[in-house]
């Protein structure tokens, strides 16, 4: 087969319009650069206190996000990240084994694998009021591919004791 310019261009105009569709698809993730670092000033019972220069808070569309190891520390607590469950402790370490929302997701989908397939999404939504994690099965299904229409089906909800592990239906 012999490739000449006309084809080298289709080919190009084709790729194009192939993934142009994929900024469009991209999520919207907040721009942190709108955010503005303030040197403020923290107060703690009537003392003031400044962190570091390279860890100031930020201002975020009337929010403002303190760094939590500055704020822990002049609260006399330490600050420990277990990356590994994605969980930040202040203070004392839970005396017992705590399960992380990640962990309670795992454990849902651990305990539900069999009748779930790859279009199933496994996800932690709130605490219920006992302080339970609940967590969500769902899929999202597609009716008409043209016209974009689609609706989530739920598989159903759960519930998982952070103390226990125990996972029950809320079904």
């Amino acid at each position: 087969m012999k490739w000449d310019l006309k084809s080298f261009l289709g080919g190009i105009v084709v790729g194009s319009a192939l993934f142009s569709g994929i900024a469009i698809a991209a999520p919207n993730y907040p721009d942190l650069t709108e955010g503005t670092k303030t040197p403020f000033t923290y107060y703690f019972d009537g003392v003031p206190k400044s962190p570091n220069s390279d860890v100031q808070g930020i201002m975020y569309k009337n929010s403002v996000y303190v760094p939590i190891r500055f704020v822990a520390e002049n609260l006399n607590k330490s600050v420990i990240y277990d990356a590994k469950t994605k969980s930040i402790f202040i203070g004392k370490l839970p005396v017992a084994k705590m399960y992380s929302k990640m962990e309670a997701v795992e454990l849902v989908k651990k305990k539900y694998a069999a009748s779930l397939t790859p279009a199933h999404v496994v996800e932690y939504d709130h605490d219920d009021e006992k302080g339970h994690y609940v967590i969500h099965i769902y899929q999202t299904v597609v009716n008409n591919f043209q016209s974009g229409d689609s609706y989530t089906s739920t598989y159903g909800w759960f519930v998982v004791n952070p103390n226990t592990g125990e996972v029950k239906s809320l079904l």
